[in-house]
């Protein structure tokens, strides 16, 4: 006896098998890269841009006022991190001995290019630089990054405007909805949430299928004899 196959049971047929290719490509698709927090290498602080071993102001903005310091930050291949800098957070004492806060996305920015990975953060001339911390991506554990150069400047000398921020103009500030993050703080991980539902919806649609087509082929049988 032969069976012939009714549009609705082709239609069942083609639901599972739609269904059966969302769940493949939930499952193929590449795992979330996770957003963490790395530390300076602890023998390039403390120290104040005079002091510091490498002077040189490559990868500053080239109008920078003489009374303000330039640091200029590395991620260095070895902390397998992707891509580069997300940001950089940094903590100075300045000339009173208060601790300040400057970011890159307020006070500097990241390098673009080829080449090092790099990021820049501008203050007032004379200050020291205590810590620093970077948001990166996916780099290996224990991965470090570090003060490369930094361009120092001399209080009082070509003074930037009263009020000016050191900041550079064009300098995108941090996406809209970015987390924030405080130095020494922890891994910020992206969560899976929308693989999970893929997931779900695969295989609820792949469940709905089965069904239809059990049913679409009772009935057929049920014609036929």
């Amino acid at each position: 006896m032969e069976f012939k196959r009714t549009p609705s049971a082709r239609g069942a047929l083609g639901l599972a098998a739609a269904a059966g290719l969302c769940g493949a490509l939930a499952f193929a698709s590449p795992a979330q890269a996770e957003t963490v927090i790395i530390q300076i290498n602890p023998g390039n602080v403390p120290t104040t841009a005079a002091d510091f071993e490498d002077n040189s102001c490559d990868n500053l903005p080239g109008d920078l006022a003489g009374d303000l310091d330039g640091w200029v930050f590395v991620l260095p291949a070895a902390a397998g991190a992707e891509g580069n800098f997300i940001s950089v957070t940094a903590t100075f004492a300045d000339e009173g001995g208060s601790e300040q806060t400057r970011t890159t996305g307020d006070h500097g920015g990241i390098v673009e290019g080829s080449g090092d990975n790099k990021a820049y953060i501008i203050t007032p001339a004379g200050w020291t630089l205590l810590d620093a911390d970077a948001q990166v991506t996916d780099p290996d554990e224990g991965a470090q990054f570090n003060l490369t150069h930094a361009c120092p400047g001399t209080p009082g000398e070509n003074p930037s405007s009263p009020g000016e921020e050191p900041t550079t103009p064009g300098e995108e500030s941090s996406a809209p909805g970015e987390e924030s993050t405080t130095p020494g703080g922890s891994t910020l991980p992206t969560t899976g949430t929308p693989l999970t539902v893929a997931l779900v919806s695969a295989a609820a649609l792949a469940a709905a299928g089965a069904v239809l087509f059990a049913v679409q082929r009772r009935r057929r049988e049920a014609q036929d004899w």
